[in-house]
């Protein structure tokens, strides 16, 4: 199957206050929307990777986190502990850009779980929550870098077709890493 754009939306914290994760968590709309340090967005296929492994493990009861946002993180992150994952794809006061995540919400067919997207709705909530944050949304999409790959724990020499297939291994490894 193929999947739809991942919404997955750029920002710029930079001119963010030292309270602005308890800000985001307070007028997001639902647990479905999350921030991610700006590295930790490697790829499309990543983001889905990490939606469908923590929309499964919520629907058989066996997630790690006790909401889907930290279940995702952890996902991301590539590890068994919540909050290393918070440590390793959260983001810091430090940094200039980070990804705001909405989580689609899915549907089961045909026993396979199916993202539910509606981009452009998704877009309007982004909108007025960054207004609401003080931030500003800006172009730009996940992309594979080596400095990201290091800081969330991959380490690559370069980067070239067999990539993405190593972000991929990671992501699902995080139930295997202890």
């Amino acid at each position: 199957m193929e999947m739809p754009k991942f919404p997955c939306f750029k920002v710029d914290i930079s001119n963010c206050k030292d309270n602005l994760i308890h800000q985001f968590l307070e007028k997001r709309p639902s647990q479905d929307w999350l921030l991610l340090a700006e590295y930790a967005a490697q790829s499309e296929q990543q983001l889905w990777t990490a939606w469908l492994l923590s929309q499964r493990s919520f629907i058989r009861n066996r997630a790690l986190a006790r909401s889907i946002d930290a279940e995702f993180l952890r996902y991301m992150a590539g590890t068994h502990h919540v909050s290393e994952a918070f440590k390793k794809a959260g983001i810091s006061l430090t940094q200039k850009i980070a990804w705001i995540v909405h989580l689609p919400d899915y549907q089961i067919k045909e026993e396979q779980i199916c993202p539910v997207v509606d981009l452009e709705k998704s877009r309007q909530m982004l909108e007025v929550l960054v207004d609401s944050l003080g931030i500003s949304h800006i172009e730009g999409e996940p992309e594979i870098t080596l400095e990201g790959l290091l800081k969330l724990g991959i380490n690559v020499a370069t980067i070239d077709d067999k990539t993405e297939d190593i972000i991929i291994g990671f992501t699902i490894s995080s139930d295997l890493n202890s």
